[in-house]
């Protein structure tokens, strides 16, 4: 679950950020047996984590071709199976797609093009976010029992098995670059202000200072890594963006509120972040000055993504715990429609 965000949608909720849009809401295709035509690998999957306290995670798809949204793809195609308690993340590695799911965890792992079961990886705890090393092998960051025994875990991905651990400090994000795993260290149920560097066998080469409880990472155009930390929740302050270029943190941009949502567009030019409950465009070779979005939006931000095959900004939102999403889509002059997703909609992953 994104534990820190539940601090965050409760201060928000006594007041909304943003006016309501008033664009037309996009043409929904009912749920149900999808026919053999149907593939899920020219469009946006939807993460929708599923309410707080019990209950599922869904995906939801909209389908670029078809100009549709396509809900609760997994269950529609797998006979009702439902995914489990708090989806995550999802990454999509050569054909399959892996389900990163919390409180259930596990991994449940689907074929990438019609979203049909294929296995499930176990031997995880609190399980976060899956990167590749390669086409046969990655690594899951998760907090561990009680959310205070963070470890990176490396899997084969052949096998579906675990094959070695190390311990981290709340792991959160990771970025691959060359033959090292950059590592957000949030400290879980605590609070950790580092980046940690690992090899590839998983052993920790060094650590990078940034601000307090790192949680989201990035990689930009130029190859270098972006840091968003959303500052402490006890002290109230050490939240920031910086980057790191060749190993060295050499620019931290000091923000407030607690920053949330780091991601970057389709060329790799521009970040946008969640700071103060508004979604900011930071140009990476313009560090110094941020912009907030001039868009009409609704509800508390619960995850961006940015689909560069269709230059478009996608925003997901939530009026509660338990109701279902609204995700606001902003096309590049500006233009928006709406779509209504699943309950709490965290992230999108571009096919």
């Amino acid at each position: 679950m994104k534990s820190f965000k539940f601090y965050l949608l409760g201060l928000s909720l006594l007041s909304i950020m943003f006016a309501s849009c008033g664009d037309d809401e996009m043409t929904t295709t009912d749920p149900g047996p999808m026919s053999e035509e149907q593939t899920y690998d020219n469009g946006v999957l939807i993460v929708n984590e599923g309410p707080f306290m019990g209950g599922s995670g869904t995906l939801d798809y909209y389908d670029r071709d078809k100009d549709s949204l396509i809900r609760n793809v997994y269950s529609s195609v797998n006979d009702g199976q439902v995914i489990g308690s708090i989806l995550q993340s999802v990454t999509v590695i050569g054909e399959n797609a892996y389900l990163v799911v919390n409180n259930s965890a596990k991994i449940e792992v689907v074929d990438a093009v019609t979203m049909e079961y294929k296995n499930t990886i176990t031997g995880l705890t609190n399980p976060r976010y899956l990167v590749a090393l390669n086409n046969n092998e990655a690594v899951v960051s998760e907090w561990g029992a009680n959310n205070e025994e963070g470890q990176l875990k490396k899997i084969n991905l052949s096998t579906m098995i675990v094959t070695d651990s190390v311990s981290v400090s709340g792991p959160e994000q990771m970025v691959v670059s060359g033959d090292k795993i950059y590592v957000a260290n949030s400290g879980g149920s605590g609070e950790s202000d580092k980046v940690t560097v690992h090899g590839f066998d998983l052993t920790q080469q060094s650590e990078i200072m940034v601000g307090k409880r790192t949680i989201d990472m990035v990689q930009d155009v130029d190859g270098s890594i972006w840091v968003l930390s959303g500052g402490s929740f006890v002290t109230n302050d050490g939240a920031s963006i910086c980057r790191i270029v060749n190993g060295t943190s050499n620019f931290c941009k000091g923000l407030s509120g607690f920053p949330s949502d780091l991601i970057v567009d389709g060329s790799g030019d521009n970040l946008y972040y969640v700071e103060n409950g508004e979604v900011k465009r930071l140009e990476v070779n313009n560090e110094g000055e941020d912009f907030t979005l001039d868009a009409s939006i609704s509800g508390f931000v619960y995850g961006l993504g940015y689909d560069g095959e269709a230059d478009e900004l996608y925003i997901g939102t939530t009026p509660d715990y338990f109701s279902e999403s609204t995700t606001f889509v902003i096309s590049a002059n500006g233009d928006a429609r709406e779509l209504t997703t699943g309950i709490l909609t965290n992230s999108f992953v571009v096919r």
